[in-house]
């Protein structure tokens, strides 16, 4: 850090003999003539020079782009950060998934690799979700309204798509699958064959419903998503009393004739289950500040660049002679060929 915070500079000649490049001529001006000119110069090399009187010599000095010297530093700081925050995210972070059904609360995540489970400390409740399929039958976006509770406190609520997490305790929740966690409300159109009449009643899975105006009971005992012609068909129960079971299958959309009876399943309700990746990683801050470090760190290094000019005007017999050394850290060819064309205008001012 001393080199590119220097304190008070001290006067070294040695820069005129160990400099990269360095430069001598004479001249017999007067001196308030050669100060104005180096003034003019070293604002063209570099900035604004400071300048020290001693004894019979004036040094002058002037320095730009210090602070690129701090580009391998920080690139440097950088790997360390973003090590740091890997390691941390490994032992203090974890990564699993979450399966809550629309209306349930769950509190547990399943951790990937088979490593365990984690408690959360809070519940997490699906009120909703929402699934739209492309005319192919592929999901083209599927969304889960969740909710986050503490005991009995309702803390914050959210949607859940993808690439459109929720964020809550450092805790990242990401939608990731969903699947169908069973049939609900089977609406199923009942035709009494005597009278004509339709009812349609709407049940759920082993739920015994009298059928109106007999004494005949209905039941659906089992639902599956393929059934003979490859449709979602439910297994019904006709229950009548001194009779054993009437069992069959109903296949969406169907009719079947059982009885007195005539039974086409309409319709059904999806109860969905959402599939939450819950992640959390601790060292995510340092490795972004790792990330900034580097990116600052190689702008630094790679698009500026470090000058340092030093000029000395001594008095000798009939005038001064003047020397000049320089260190630059890249772009040297360039450099030198500005320098020679500065010099040859200074020297146009009454070099000897």
């Amino acid at each position: 850090m001393k080199l590119t915070f220097p304190g008070e500079r001290e006067i070294d000649d040695s820069v005129f003999t160990s400099s990269q490049i360095r430069k001598t001529w004479h001249s017999h001006q007067d001196i308030s003539a050669l100060e104005e000119q180096t003034q003019v110069l070293l604002k063209a090399l570099a900035l604004k020079p400071t300048q020290v009187d001693k004894k019979n010599a004036h040094y002058f000095f002037a320095e730009k782009g210090k602070y690129s010297r701090l580009g391998m530093v920080f690139v440097h700081i950088s790997i360390l950060f973003i090590l740091g925050g890997g390691l941390i995210g490994t032992i203090w972070g974890f990564d699993g998934q979450m399966n809550v059904v629309e209306g349930a609360t769950s509190d547990t995540v399943l951790l990937y690799g088979g490593t365990g489970t984690k408690k959360l400390g809070f519940g997490v409740r699906c009120d909703n979700f929402t699934v739209d399929f492309y005319e192919t039958g592929m999901p083209k976006e599927y969304r889960s309204d969740l909710t986050i509770v503490e005991g009995e406190r309702k803390v914050m609520s959210g949607s859940v798509r993808v690439n459109h997490p929720l964020t809550y305790k450092g805790l990242k929740f990401c939608q990731a699958t969903y699947g169908v966690a069973g049939m609900d409300n089977f609406r199923v159109v009942i035709q009494n064959n005597s009278t004509g009449k339709k009812t349609v009643l709407t049940l759920g899975l082993m739920q015994k419903v009298p059928i109106p105006e007999s004494t005949v009971s209905f039941a659906i005992a089992k639902y599956v998503p393929n059934q003979g012609r490859r449709k979602p068909a439910v297994l019904g129960v006709l229950l009548e009393p001194g009779k054993a079971h009437d069992i069959f299958w109903i296949e969406k959309n169907e009719r079947k004739e059982k009885g007195d009876f005539t039974f086409t399943l309409r319709d059904f309700d999806k109860r969905y289950y959402t599939g939450i990746q819950v992640s959390k990683d601790p060292g995510v801050p340092l490795v972004w500040t790792g990330f900034f470090l580097i990116l600052a760190g190689f702008i630094l290094s790679l698009f500026f660049v470090h000058k340092r000019v030093w000029l000395r005007i001594v008095a000798e017999r009939g005038g001064y002679e003047i020397s000049l050394a320089a260190n630059i850290s890249k772009n040297k060819k360039a450099f030198k060929e500005k320098l020679e064309g500065l010099i040859g205008t200074f020297q146009q001012g009454g070099a000897a």
